[in-house]
């Protein structure tokens, strides 16, 4: 149970970064420029920060982290994808995913690496 709520607690703070993120962004299209990759690259860098925090203070392997973290994230991103917006799924969209996950696999790594080098 413990760990539900951790993971939990993860997405809870994956949705306030959302939130942030996409608040951000929507003033700077105010502007009149575009900031589409500006928002991909914060997301991903979201991914890999929150991975990197989790593998930390965990006792699993960190890239296995990263992983459970970002497969639950994508899927939260997916399910509003499919509701809200109802966008089908295309190569753009499977690429940005696959990105996603890269970035809190390798967050989990080096998060991981970075803990046990302070023991």
């Amino acid at each position: 149970m413990a760990k539900v709520l951790n993971y939990l607690k993860y997405l809870g703070i994956f949705i306030i970064i959302m939130l942030i993120i996409s608040f951000l962004i929507s003033l700077l299209n105010l502007t009149g420029l575009s900031f589409k990759k500006a928002g991909v690259i914060l997301i991903a860098i979201s991914f890999f920060v929150i991975s990197l925090k989790a593998s930390l203070k965990t006792q699993e392997k960190g890239y296995l982290l990263g992983l459970k973290l970002s497969l639950m994230f994508v899927i939260f991103l997916i399910l509003l994808n499919l509701i809200f917006f109802k966008s089908s799924f295309n190569i753009a969209r499977i690429i940005y995913y696959v990105i996603l996950i890269a970035s809190s696999v390798l967050g989990g790594a080096i998060g991981k690496n970075i803990g046990l080098k302070k023991k």
